[in-house]
């Protein structure tokens, strides 16, 4: 059995054996009004497909950095996040609304938002919550990964991978937390 490389990511990363990966059949096409001046969304990004409407959605994610406070979280370079976005690091957590966001260090990005008791912890994966509050909820479940980069003009059109097998995350560009590998359930494998 031999590793078929096919395509790679903008930064030559190979995400998951290319023939060997399930493809939805048909394209997806994308909401691009839920992201941020994003003008390239990376392959092996998370997504929520619907196959009534054919339409996908980003599952927005970002690890936390070392270094914020209880009004302010740094976070990984390059996430989805816009202004307006609720946040959350853990299900059933408190849920804040990101109120700035500031992109000008080139290590990370840091989200001004409403006070939490205690600040995002770093390492932990942020996640896009249904609706700012004492207890969380993803507001979108991942059932896809993106296959491949997608220009985001107009009404782009996504293809979905809906199974995978030895996905090597550390070159996800966007990662993904266990409560989204869970969902993800036993058509995808993370090495």
């Amino acid at each position: 059995m031999d590793l078929v490389i096919g395509t790679k990511d903008s930064v030559n990363k190979i995400l998951w054996d290319e023939a060997k990966a399930t493809r939805a059949q048909g394209g997806f096409t994308l909401i691009a009004s839920v992201l941020s001046g994003l003008t390239v969304l990376l392959k092996g990004a998370p997504l929520l497909v619907n196959y009534t409407t054919r339409t996908a959605t980003v599952v927005k994610t970002a690890t936390v950095i070392t270094g914020g406070d209880a009004t302010h979280t740094r976070v990984s370079k390059g996430s989805a996040f816009k202004v307006g976005s609720v946040i959350s690091q853990t299900v059933g957590a408190v849920a804040v609304a990101i109120t700035a966001i500031d992109a000008t260090n080139a290590s990370y990005d840091e989200f001004t938002h409403l006070t939490v008791t205690t600040a995002f912890t770093a390492g932990n994966v942020l996640f896009e919550a249904d609706a700012a509050g004492a207890t969380s909820a993803y507001l979108y479940t991942v059932n896809a990964l993106l296959s491949d980069n997608t220009k985001i003009v107009g009404s782009s059109t996504a293809t979905a991978v809906i199974g995978a097998f030895e996905i090597r995350e550390a070159n996800l560009p966007y990662p993904i937390s266990a409560a989204m590998k869970t969902a993800l359930t036993s058509r995808f494998q993370f090495i």
